[in-house]
């Protein structure tokens, strides 16, 4: 990419290149931004990529580099179904993380991150950007990148009318008749584009109303991903009807078969303008069946497995030792539950901090993960860099070591808020959730009986039932509910947008939860227009405290799970994160039909 005012900028600051073309949001933060480092109770950081959490914490380290070997071509990647909780085939308009596993195989960004670890950007639609002056980007599109052959773009070369379309229907969130949709998550990270040219078939210059330190990385985003504008004027209205004809896009691979279950197939795009290693990929729908995922898994029929019991991961390292290898990844969805704190009964401080402090978090890793998690706030420890140490962390309600504390506490609120006389709670679990922790539902809610007396009942629902109530806060709001499970998954290294929308008062996302806190709302602002990342990390920590002091505001942050990646040593992956990674699977993902233990594998 050539020299632009960024580069020009930075660098008089002495900040290299390098960092600046991976855009200024988060080039150069590297590990510690990932939470690779880890999350432990002291503040060093290695800059290594090992741990530095307490022994037994279940904090992560990263993965061991593959070594460097060119890419063989060949084989069809197999790996466990993305569970059954999906909402729409417009990517545009969902928050669901297996749309974005989906999607990040079949569609392309305009920009995509070339490395989570390190932290780089690189061209996916585009080739190229260049930044002449602060308030203007102008994209060059890549000359070989074709829709998949599929009506009614019938693989069509892809343009900048393409580009232009997919910024300006998410900067003005309405559908193609002028509706307004408040599915359109994503529309206020477009708000600074003033207006969007298409200068020629290959070049789009954005001009923004005022600088944008994170508009690259916006575009970077696990749901970012460009449609074509005749498959959204064809598909619009037809989208939560899902079916493989309606996902089109320009990704490495092209969605062949798809169920709601989780038997999915996809196969290797011919056209696409980089090399795609694997034939294809499939799901199989095996989410909640651990003893299936299991015998597919030895049987070689699964290339991956993550056990969720401790015992099982040792026994397969134990029989299979060398032959496979063990990864330790945080959850990309932190766990909590969310409520609408902005009208009765939840708009009461009281009660909102005794429920916050009622969830046993101790308890929950160690009843519901075998103490493979760890405490999270509202920026959990996957953005280690931009979080508050755990160490500080637990000096605040709710991740005290004294429980009995909490407990008592907790209690006296509840009741200074009056809530003995809300009566029956009724808290929401969601059925994947619920699947995949038996039991997990009768936990959460003895856990809060237990501490605030009232009888609180677990009603299981689809992620889709929950998610609609969420929308239409119909948590809360006049209601004895909550809900508790994954939230959507953390989709960027940095927090600091996400915070933005999700907190600041003048912002869509935050009428969801409606718990306004005004210093929230003047670092938030501040952050958003800060260029410089050692103050945007300090920004973040200051949101965090203020957040944890106002109990969660409306979203109760317990844990995020540290997963257990069993992997066949044939499989090669440039970097094990908690990020959505599948537009890796194409060009970065492959098999060394070499190594011994391919042999036997089934075609």
């Amino acid at each position: 990419m050539s020299d632009n005012y960024w580069t020009r900028k930075l660098a008089r600051q002495g900040v290299s290149r390098r960092r600046v073309l991976g855009g200024a949001a988060t080039a150069g933060i590297g590990a510690a931004a990932l939470g690779l480092v880890g999350c432990g109770d002291d503040d060093d950081d290695t800059g290594s990529g090992s741990s530095t959490a307490p022994a037994g914490s279940g904090s992560p380290a990263a993965s061991p580099t593959p070594a460097a070997q060119t890419p063989q071509k060949g084989g069809v990647a197999r790996f466990v179904s993305a569970n059954n909780t999906w909402d729409t085939f417009d990517v545009d308009r969902s928050r669901f993380s297996p749309v974005a596993w989906l999607m990040g195989m079949t569609n392309l960004g305009v920009t995509q991150w070339k490395s989570f670890t390190k932290a780089e950007l690189e061209g996916g639609l585009a080739e190229k950007w260049e930044q002449p002056d602060p308030n203007t980007i102008v994209f060059t599109i890549r000359p070989n990148v074709f829709w998949h052959d599929k009506p009614p773009v019938n693989g069509r070369q892809a343009n900048a009318e393409d580009v232009a379309f997919f910024i300006n229907r998410n900067k003005n969130g309405k559908l193609l008749d002028g509706t307004e949709d408040p599915n359109f998550y994503r529309k206020s990270a477009f708000r600074n584009v003033d207006k969007v040219e298409v200068v020629d078939a290959r070049t789009v210059r954005v001009t923004f109303s005022k600088p944008d330190p994170f508009f690259l990385t916006t575009l970077a985003g696990s749901y970012a991903k460009v449609q074509a504008p005749e498959a959204v004027r064809a598909f619009e209205k037809d989208y939560a009807n899902m079916k493989p004809e309606l996902v089109i896009g320009t990704g490495a691979f092209v969605l062949k078969k798809w169920s709601a279950e989780g038997d999915s197939e996809w196969v290797r795009h011919e056209k696409f303008h980089a090399q795609v290693n694997w034939d294809g990929v499939k799901w199989l729908p095996l989410f909640t069946d651990q003893s299936a995922q299991q015998a597919a898994f030895e049987q070689k029929q699964l290339d991956a497995f993550t056990p969720t019991q401790n015992q099982v991961i040792q026994d397969l390292l134990k029989r299979y030792e060398g032959k496979i290898h063990e990864v330790k990844i945080f959850s990309g969805n932190p766990q909590a539950g969310t409520y609408y704190g902005g009208a009765a009964p939840w708009n009461n401080p009281n009660l909102i901090g005794a429920i916050f402090r009622a969830f046993d978090r101790r308890a929950l890793i160690q009843s519901l993960l075998q103490g493979k998690a760890v405490l999270s706030g509202n920026v959990p420890p996957t953005q280690a860099a931009f979080a508050i140490t755990e160490k500080e962390l637990i000096t605040y309600p709710g991740y005290l070591e004294d429980r009995a504390k909490e407990e008592s506490e907790a209690k006296k609120m509840w009741e200074a808020g009056g809530g003995p006389a809300l009566g029956d709670i009724i808290v929401d679990i969601p059925d994947i959730w619920e699947g995949v922790y038996s039991g997990g539902a009768a936990l959460i809610t003895n856990q809060l009986k237990k501490v605030l007396g009232n009888n609180f009942v677990a009603k299981i629902e689809p992620y889709a039932t929950i998610t609609g109530k969420i929308v239409k806060q119909e948590y809360g709001n006049g209601k004895n509910n909550i809900w508790f499970g994954w939230i959507t998954e953390v989709s960027d290294p940095e927090p600091t947008l996400l915070n933005y929308l999700q907190y600041n008062s003048s912002q869509p996302q935050f009428q969801q939860f409606g718990v306004k806190i005004d210093k929230v709302d003047q670092l938030t602002a501040q952050a958003v227009v800060e260029f410089d990342i050692a103050k945007r990390q300090e920004l973040s920590k200051e949101v965090m405290r203020e957040l944890v002091k106002n109990y969660g505001a409306g979203i109760p942050y317990t844990l995020v799970a540290v997963n257990s990646s069993l992997r066949w040593n044939y499989l090669k992956y440039p970097e094990a994160v908690a990020f959505v990674q599948q537009h890796q699977y194409g060009t970065q993902w492959w098999f060394d039909q070499k190594d011994p233990t391919w042999q036997g594998r089934p075609a």
